[in-house]
């Protein structure tokens, strides 16, 4: 196993239910994620003392409530929206073509492209600067497409998920990332 692979384990936190501690060698910081489907993450860099990493969890118990009623509230209120069918050959050949115009238009460089079936994700971008997309995009409105091509292609630049990342994206998109990011997420991936 790669040293860098998170080792994780899930505690029961009273008053907010389980948890899922990741022990990373490649975290920097201390983070605290929330997944879709309401799972708490705490990201926790290597070497980092198991105590200082309770108090930042508890530190950020309200927070953490907060944005798991909003999750409740957006899957509550949400209809998820069904992508048409289309063939993966069709769904290829409109994105790989999609992919090279913005690459070529933005001046972004990539290596290899992957179009696959998959059931949680919409794309990828490796360390190699390999992008994986979802045939699924192809049956995305135009705007959001391009979103997820553009979003895939910033991290050919910034491997991460950070400030600058995000600053970065919205100069492509006339500053919508987040709100395409949220429409993104009324679109259920057909498998």
């Amino acid at each position: 196993m790669d040293s860098r692979t998170p080792v994780s384990k899930t505690y029961e936190v009273p008053g907010l239910g389980p948890v899922v501690m990741a022990i990373s060698g490649r975290a920097k910081y201390l983070r605290i994620t929330i997944k879709p489907n309401q799972t708490v993450r705490l990201t926790v860099p290597k070497g980092v003392a198991p105590k200082k990493a309770q108090q930042f969890l508890i530190s950020r118990i309200p927070w953490i409530r907060k944005n798991l009623e909003k999750i409740k509230e957006l899957e509550s209120n949400r209809e998820q929206v069904c992508l048409p069918r289309i063939g993966k050959a069709r769904a290829r050949s409109i994105l790989i073509e999609r992919l090279q115009e913005l690459a070529e238009t933005h001046d972004f460089a990539f290596n290899n492209v992957s179009i696959r079936n998959q059931k949680t994700k919409w794309g990828s971008c490796s360390a190699k600067n390999n992008i994986s997309l979802n045939m699924n995009l192809a049956g995305l409105p135009a705007e959001l497409r391009d979103y997820v091509i553009l979003h895939e292609l910033v991290h050919t630049r910034i491997k991460n998920h950070s400030r600058k990342f995000w600053a970065t994206l919205d100069e492509y998109v006339d500053g919508r990332a987040r709100e395409f990011s949220r429409i993104l997420k009324t679109y259920r991936l057909r498998v």
